[in-house]
């Protein structure tokens, strides 16, 4: 099987949807320049798990009900999984030199009708 994939580019970087499989989610991977920041919303069922592969990050999550913070540091250097809670707003930034690129895991395969993304920020 082959299936070209549409790259989706703005002026963060970009960002591919590979897997799309509806009893086991969805994987995707962006691209991020430095300094760039992506995310700042929830999910009020989704699940999400990052893994940086490239470079350097500073991830962050806030409880949307008690504002607690809970924010690490990754690198491709040491790649480590990060679940993004349910109902913590959370973000992604690129805090190295070079493009960042990440691995995402989320529980569901994205529908524009019932997104379950929900904006705010961190």
């Amino acid at each position: 099987m082959n299936k070209k994939l549409e790259i989706k580019s703005d002026e963060r970087g970009n960002f591919v949807e590979i897997f799309k499989i509806p009893e086991f989610g969805q994987v995707s991977y962006s691209t991020t320049k430095p300094g760039i920041v992506r995310g700042n919303h929830y999910h009020t069922r989704k699940k999400e798990i990052f893994c940086v592969i490239e470079g350097e990050a500073k991830i962050r999550q806030r409880n949307i009900k008690t504002n607690e913070i809970d924010e690490v540091i990754v690198s491709g250097d040491a790649p480590e999984l990060v679940e993004m809670k349910i109902n913590w707003t959370h973000n992604i930034q690129n805090i190295g030199d070079t493009e960042m690129k990440l691995l995402i895991w989320i529980s569901e395969v994205y529908n524009p009708n019932d997104p379950d993304t929900f904006y705010e920020e961190v």
